[in-house]
């Protein structure tokens, strides 16, 4: 074999290759638990649509509603633990970690959420200023282990539209 065509034959076996349906890049065979995960993030891909993101400041973001979808539509088990949390007349603060379990494979992300009572309108007490710390916390935590899935959603579906 000439030395360009060994040079190419390198080239072919290094090259990053990823799947036109994910985003996600193929490193090597997938084992049985990496293809559940693949697959798995296949119907995240599927369950997404355009109403479960809302435009902040230019930016898609995926809303509340569409990645508890993610967590609850999904053959996985997941768990959210509180890490901590703190309350003050003014703000809520909250840390927690998510782990998901999907076959064998596990994999955790944390998350942090941080309420200030002046961004609650109307009645809108200590309970709601906790709950939405929270859910922040928890849609960071989502939105990591989800991420690459989100992100290819909104390159391809809603800034390709």
């Amino acid at each position: 074999m000439s030395h360009s065509n060994e040079y190419y034959r390198q080239q072919k076996e290094n090259a990053i290759s990823f799947n036109p349906t994910t985003g996600e890049i193929i490193t090597e065979e997938l084992s049985g638990d990496e293809a559940l995960l693949n697959a798995t993030k296949k119907q995240v891909l599927r369950l997404l649509k355009s109403h479960d993101f809302v435009l902040i400041n230019g930016v898609y973001e995926a809303k509340r509603d569409g990645l508890i979808k993610i967590l609850s539509s999904l053959p996985i088990s997941y768990q959210w633990q509180l890490e901590k949390s703190e309350l003050k007349d003014n703000y809520a603060h909250v840390e927690g970690t998510l782990h998901v379990k999907v076959g064998e494979l596990e994999r955790q992300s944390s998350g942090l959420g941080i309420c200030e009572l002046k961004e609650l309108k109307g009645t809108g007490g200590l309970h709601f200023m906790m709950a939405r710390a929270e859910t922040r916390a928890l849609k960071r935590a989502i939105e990591v282990l989800f991420g690459s899935v989100i992100n290819y959603y909104v390159r391809h579906h809603l800034l390709a539209a």
